[in-house]
């Protein structure tokens, strides 16, 4: 079937949809047969949701976390996800000073961000860009050029599965999943004030309001704002953001939950598209601050989102839960970039005008059931669900090269006058007028069964039906179509050694249609596929509040599309390449007061186009005083470190050196409702590049020695 026209596929969508409801339905009625054949020292699984104490990390004060929902559509233990798992707590996001996606990814070493102009960046897992990332398990795209969104502070944490998730996630990259999962209405009032100022002359204030509507709190409310006015080191490069999230829970009884919200921002950017090198790869030696563009370079971006979800919980424990999301993006943005490396003899280098502009439409619905089952002695837990998600893309392109030739010596960003740039965009070059639509149809299953005492077998698939249509309405062609199917199987295992330590091994896969990637003879470059093993070891210590994870893995990645170097503007499909590391995380508190996050992480890639460092460390540790003369003092203390990494860009291979930055962090509380937080970034002001991309551009440093004081009132 693999590869077979979709007409000649006898089901349909919606017969397979039907069928797995079916499916759904057959299993929720057959479930509590399966428990009453229980004895009484057989008790099956319980079914842990997301709304569950333990689940939400907000509040605790920890930097661990036991469970995740990326191992399934409610929340799993992570030593029962036979892949690496990590969290990024609450209590960490807020010690990080965290309100970016990029920013959260400092934390953690499997994670690599490549810098952009300080508001916006990219992110690297296991040697290759991360390219979209989930809400509440629905999937967004992540492409820096729009800037990052949402912020962070809507969030309770974000979960981080390694290596490809193609059982629940559908199409995508074989790296690695992000997952932010919402905050969720209290059953008491509570409201939470804070502001923030740094030293590039930035602030921001927050608000965070959540109460129940009900005296038994069955109606519940969460409401937060922020605005933000962003500085940044590098000049003329500013960020205006304004958000907010508000959000409804009602229980409809004692077993069903409806939730409804939406979150809304806004943001301003004067951007920056990050510094070429010399023609021969060599990174400038220029001031941290230099810019290299216009003042009126800039990005404007609304976004708007609306979820609801519909969760019951069966007598026999089973969980049913319906998820439907929509996403709003439109971003307008232009710019003056460097479009050649610089001559090194004269200093010589030139810029170009570039516009776009861009609205997308995002529907994701879902509908899944977990259960239970035993069947004599063996007892586990099943998922099963179908997804459905379908985008529009509008996007308009177009250039203006009347920008003369610059010199970084004399370069002077004032004297540039914007251009005058209208749509449609039809020339040559990539001046594109286009509508994109992508449907993706998808029906998944997964089970766990502890089939002997301490072991655990893990195996599912998913089946997805994958739709592409792309036209360029200013030249009124079809730029490209595509029609996939693929199934992705997905198996592992787990055992428990002894009650505090888990082995674990497993193969994922997961498919990648490349659409965008044309070739010279007509058609597009085949979906990659993307498939990894992967080992490792799960431990728990002091009563499980220290978490500890190493795993070794090997990625093969066939037939991803690379830009033709005999043809310009079209791409052709590579060879298997292989990828393969190991990574360590360490995180929780081995005694009261210490909370610990750690990690080191080996990615050895036979990508050329992979910036990523091959080796990444960090490390935090706070200590928070709790009696005596230092009573509600804290103080932390951390360090970044990263090997050299290159790129190659075209035939040209830029390289930068290793670095080492450290990081500290002051806490006060004030009163037991008022707390004082300063965090201090880069201590010893190293000055180093953080990213390498083109010869022509996307090189950035990494921020020098910076403050963020931050003032935090809860009531």
């Amino acid at each position: 079937m693999m590869g077979m026209p979709l007409k000649e596929f006898v089901w349909s969508p919606h017969k397979l949809v039907r069928s797995l409801l079916v499916f759904a339905t057959a299993l929720s009625a057959m479930a509590p047969l399966c428990l009453a054949q229980e004895t009484d020292e057989l008790v099956a699984d319980e079914i842990v949701v997301e709304g569950d104490a333990g689940v939400v990390t907000e509040g605790t004060g920890s930097y661990a976390a036991t469970r995740a929902t990326v191992g399934g559509r409610q929340p799993q233990e992570i030593r029962d996800v036979p892949q690496t798992v990590n969290v990024v707590t609450r209590q960490r996001l807020d010690d990080a000073a965290a309100t970016t996606i990029e920013e959260a990814a400092y934390v953690l070493p499997g994670l690599t961000t490549a810098t952009g102009d300080g508001f916006m960046g990219s992110l690297y897992a296991r040697g290759q860009e991360v390219f979209q990332y989930y809400v509440d398990g629905a999937q967004r795209p992540f492409l820096s050029i729009y800037g990052t969104a949402p912020d962070l502070f809507f969030f309770d944490r974000v979960e981080v599965v390694s290596g490809p998730s193609g059982a629940f996630q559908g199409s995508g990259e074989p790296v690695g999943t992000l997952n932010l999962v919402r905050k969720r209405p209290l059953y008491e009032q509570e409201l939470t004030l804070g502001s923030a100022v740094d030293t590039f002359g930035g602030y921001r204030g927050e608000l965070d309001f959540s109460t129940p509507f009900a005296d038994d709190g069955s109606i519940r409310g969460r409401f937060a704002l922020i605005a933000e006015e962003g500085e940044s080191f590098t000049d003329f490069v500013e960020q205006d953001r304004y958000a907010g999230y508000g959000t409804v829970e009602v229980d409809i009884g004692d077993s069903t939950t409806f939730a409804f919200g939406t979150i809304i921002e806004h943001v301003d950017r004067a951007g920056f598209s990050g510094l070429p090198t010399f023609t021969d790869g060599r990174l400038l030696d220029v001031p941290r601050e230099t810019f290299f563009g216009s003042l009126y370079n800039a990005s404007d971006t609304d976004t708007i989102e609306f979820f609801a979800e519909l969760e019951h919980e069966f007598d026999y424990g089973g969980v049913a839960k319906a998820t439907v999301r929509h996403y709003h993006r439109e971003t307008s943005l232009l710019s003056a970039l460097p479009n050649s490396g610089v001559d090194p003899t004269s200093g010589d280098f030139t810029l170009f005008n570039f516009a776009r502009e861009f609205e997308e439409n995002d529907l994701f619905a879902d509908l899944n059931l977990t259960s239970p089952f035993a069947f004599g002695e063996v007892s586990g837990e099943v998922v099963v669900g179908a997804d459905f998600t379908r985008s529009e893309q509008i996007f308009m392109q177009n250039f203006d090269f009347s920008i003369p030739p610059q010199n970084i010596n004399t370069f002077d960003p004032f004297s540039f006058t914007a251009p005058d740039i209208t749509f449609p965009g039809v020339g040559p070059g990539f001046r594109l007028n286009m509508v994109t639509e992508t449907s993706e149809y998808g029906i998944y299953a997964q089970g766990r069964a502890e089939v002997l005492p301490g072991l655990k077998l893990n195996v599912g698939g998913r089946y997805s039906i994958y739709e592409f249509e792309e036209k360029d309405t200013g030249r009124d062609v079809i730029r490209g179509e595509a029609e996939e199917t693929n199934f992705a199987p997905y198996a592992g295992v787990t055992y428990d050694v002894i009650d505090n330590i888990t082995l674990y091994g497993s193969f994922a896969s997961i498919f990648q249609p490349q659409p965008f990637a044309p070739l010279v003879v007509g058609g597009q470059v085949e979906p990659r596929k993307g498939r990894q093993l992967e080992g490792g070891i799960k431990a728990e210590f002091f009563d499980g509040n220290l978490q500890a994870q190493a795993s070794y893995y090997r990625i093969r990645d066939r037939n991803r599309a690379i830009e033709d170097p005999a043809n310009f503007g079209f791409f052709v499909g590579t060879e298997e390449a292989r990828t393969q590391g190991f990574e360590f995380t360490l995180q929780g508190s081995p005694f009261p007061g210490l909370e610990l996050s750690a990690g080191y992480a080996n990615v050895n890639t036979e990508l050329l186009n992979d910036p990523s460092p091959e080796n990444t460390l960090v490390a935090f540790g706070k200590y928070t005083f709790s009696e005596g003369i230092l009573d509600g003092l804290s103080l932390g203390a951390g360090v970044r470190a990263a090997s050299g990494f290159d790129n190659l860009s075209g035939t040209t291979f830029i390289e930068a050196p290793g670095y080492t930055v450290f990081d500290a962090l002051v806490g006060y509380e004030l009163t037991e409702e008022i707390a004082l937080q300063l965090n201090i970034r880069n201590l010893l002001d190293r000055t180093y590049y953080e990213r390498v991309n083109e010869v022509s551009r996307g090189n950035f440093f990494g921020e020098p020695l910076n403050a963020t004081l931050r003032l935090i009132a809860t009531f």
